[in-house]
């Protein structure tokens, strides 16, 4: 369906530690090493097979990989296959690559000793004889866990096994990423709403047929709830789960969750494990230890025996969709994964996609309303803030106002803005100069604490310098903005406060996003700062104001889904506010005040935000009224790229007089035209029948590889999420 290889495909089954390469190496054989002895060699560079003889004539042999690359022109194969028809040479397969099983020293007791014998152990031998008393007591140890009781144990070890009182056994030891989890118990029964949506779902995983439900919950309702009620019922009626979230850092609640509910039974995956981890997760999963699995997209392709419910929480979420390799989207997937084993599905969200929603409105899902917050909490007031007149601002008076008031108060607050860095650029105020990433047609984005300009798409960066490098002045100026300088303004605005920052600069290492999670809980952060990572999926209590700083920074993507998106994004970001005692604020700063999606948002009414898009979609023919695959044309010369763009197009004018129903747009460069070194060009194919859609596409892209056309790349990306 994704248009990908089938090796590719193949791929996602498998975690990066099982991934193991396989290599063919030559060795010499004893009458190879005869024949070279044998051989006159005047000058043997004459002779390829003289050269891979001697190539071979080494302990560790020679990888066929390497012999292509040293005797480049040479028909190596052909060579090889003599040589080794004529005994000359031997193969073998090497594996290389994969993650290596761990294995712990483990000690137990091998026998009891007579009272003499211990008292006399006690007195020459204090050491072991507290090792002794530790086994007996605690039973079989790992040697790491005595070595931390007790210090230097090896030589008492050795000490006790030669004299047959204990024994030493090598065991595998599996890595557990969940024993940095702490378990967590449910808060509550179901309210009325919730139980009804329980007993729907329960009534579809007993039926033990295909069923895709979409659960509509305002942010707060207690959508986490229906989930794990459901998963308790799946697993007792002797089927699987797995527990789809868009990002790695929303991944510990529900692991939390199930973990007080299943423990030892459930299995994280997701790619912020290290590869051993995810080895291990595999395994465990693949042996049947574990039958409940929480992770990112990828931990749809886990391999459980039975999966008998699919959970994808905030199905919206464009996280869900893969940009490279196989391109395939997670919700999608795990729908026709359902429908192939006979599963049950929920997808849950409090902003759902306008293709699923529409999808239940025509009856291809069912729909579960959840429309009031749990224990009777209201939805946060929402202002819209006109920043017309505030030039330059970042934060607006009345934030900071609300702001002082609500820190002084000993309640929270989260500060909202969908981009990092401290700056989304640095500009010369002498000469106008920008600095651009060389890989990327985009800016470097200004690190103000860390003093480097950073692509975020290609990771290049460079040192801020002091002085433009153009025109050698030192007017360097930064007026955009990021999380980072969002930061800066509130600790100069309040130098006491204790300020968190959640983005993707801040939660690169190893548990870092659930420290930062877990600080805001204990009350140990006032205000939190952060992209849309803070703004899904986390439940707050003591969130009382949030403050979205640029409210239509997304409306100016040139993207048919941008309203969508920026609806989305207020709806989730204000959701994370007043779900404790007190009522929450929310407020937009905006330039776009009377936008559609914005006045939606603002009156949280998703039905009058779905009917005025859908309108708008109709008109123009965009999902759900058509489907879409857009054609990316990359490569490294960017006149090639253009050439191949322009002549894909004219082909794809040739077939549509077979082909009724279909438009093509484009080519067009891509909004962001080069990316990691490749220049991007792309065509947009929309039909309202995905098949004849599809047909268009093979026929397309089989004319273009029968042209032979090198240098240039071409993907099929069916159902894009982004057309940028």
């Amino acid at each position: 369906y994704y248009f990908a290889p089938l090796g590719e495909v193949l791929g996602l089954v498998c975690p990066a530690g099982a991934n193991v390469k396989s290599f063919r190496v030559f060795y010499i054989t004893e009458a190879g090493k005869r024949f070279l002895l044998s051989q006159d060699i005047k000058d043997p560079s004459q002779d390829a097979r003289i050269n891979i003889l001697k190539a071979a004539d080494r302990a560790e042999g020679v990888a066929l990989g390497t012999l292509l690359k040293r005797f480049k022109g040479l028909p190596v194969h052909s060579i090889v296959d003599v040589l080794k028809r004529d005994g000359l040479i031997k193969e073998d397969l090497l594996l290389k690559g994969g993650a290596r099983v761990r294995t712990e020293r483990v000690v137990s007791l091998q026998t009891e000793i007579s009272g003499g014998a211990e008292r006399e152990l006690r007195r020459k031998k204090p050491l072991q004889a507290r090792i002794f008393d530790y086994l007996r007591s605690n039973g079989p140890s790992p040697a790491g866990v005595l070595r931390k009781e007790f210090g230097s144990i090896d030589h008492a070890i050795k000490r006790l096994e030669a004299a047959g009182l204990v024994k030493v056994e090598v065991r595998e030891s599996m890595r557990r990423p969940l024993d940095d989890i702490r378990p967590k118990t449910l808060p509550h029964e179901p309210n009325a709403e919730q139980a009804l949506a329980i007993e729907a779902i329960v009534k579809g995983i007993r039926s033990g047929k295909f069923s895709p439900f979409l659960l509509h919950g305002v942010t707060g309702s207690g959508k986490t709830l229906v989930y794990l009620r459901a998963a308790e019922e799946a697993v007792k009626s002797g089927r699987a789960v797995i527990y789809l979230v868009p990002e790695i850092a929303l991944t510990s609640w529900p692991a939390a969750y199930l973990s007080g509910i299943f423990p030892e039974r459930v299995a994280l995956v997701h790619s912020g494990l290290s590869e051993g981890e995810r080895f291990d997760e595999w395994r465990r999963i693949l042996r049947g230890g574990a039958d409940i699995v929480v992770g990112t997209r990828s931990a749809l392709f886990s391999p459980l025996k039975d999966p008998g419910l699919i959970i994808v929480d905030e199905e919206h979420d464009p996280s869900y969709k893969q940009e490279e390799g196989v391109r395939y989207n997670a919700r999608d997937s795990a729908l026709m994964l359902a429908k192939h084993l006979g599963s049950t599905v929920i997808l849950g969200s409090a902003t759902p996609s306008i293709e699923t929603f529409y999808n239940a409105k025509r009856g291809k899902l069912a729909l579960l309303s959840l429309k009031q917050r749990v224990s009777g909490a209201e939805l946060p007031r929402i202002e819209l803030l006109d920043m017309r007149g505030d030039k330059g601002a970042i934060l607006s008076e009345r934030l900071k106002g609300l702001l002082k008031k609500t820190v002084s108060s000993g309640r929270q607050a989260i500060l909202f803005l969908n981009r990092r860095g401290f700056s989304s650029f640095l500009i010369c105020r002498d000469c106008g100069h920008t600095f651009r990433c060389p890989n990327c047609s985009v800016t470097l984005t200004f690190h103000k604490r860390v003093r480097l300009l950073k692509c975020h798409y290609c990771d290049f960066s460079i040192s801020a310098p002091v002085s433009c490098p153009a025109c050698r002045g030192t007017g360097l100026h930064d007026p955009g903005m990021g999380t980072e300088k969002v930061e800066e303004e509130v600790r100069n605005l309040m130098p006491r406060v204790r300020v968190g920052r959640m983005d993707r600069d801040t939660t690169r290492t190893k548990g870092a996003a659930s420290r930062i999670i877990e600080a805001v809980e204990d009350r140990e952060v006032d205000v939190l700062v952060g992209t849309q990572m803070v703004s899904k999926g986390h439940h707050f209590p003591g969130i009382t104001l949030v403050g979205i700083i640029s409210g239509d920074t997304s409306l100016n993507i040139p993207d048919f889904r941008s309203a969508e998106r920026t609806f989305q994004l207020i709806s989730q970001a204000s959701g994370r506010c007043g779900r404790g005692r007190r009522p929450g604020v929310v407020l937009v700063q905006t330039l776009n005040a009377g936008h559609y999606c914005l006045k939606s948002a603002a009156s949280h009414d998703y039905e009058a935000f779905f009917e005025e898009e859908l309108k708008i979609r109709k008109e123009v023919l965009y999902p759900p009224f058509t489907r879409l695959c857009n054609l990316r044309i990359e490569g490294l010369k960017e006149e090639r790229v253009a050439g191949c763009a322009a002549l894909i197009g004219e082909v794809s004018k040739g077939l549509l007089k077979n082909y009724n129903g279909i438009t093509v747009l484009g080519p067009a460069p891509a909004l962001i035209s080069k990316l990691r070194g490749r220049f991007r060009y792309q065509i947009l194919i929309k039909a309202r029948d995905y098949r004849r859609l599809r047909a268009f596409v093979c026929e397309l892209l089989e004319n273009y590889e029968r042209m032979g056309k090198k240098g240039v790349n071409v993907f099929a990306d069916m159902d894009p999420v982004t057309v940028v």
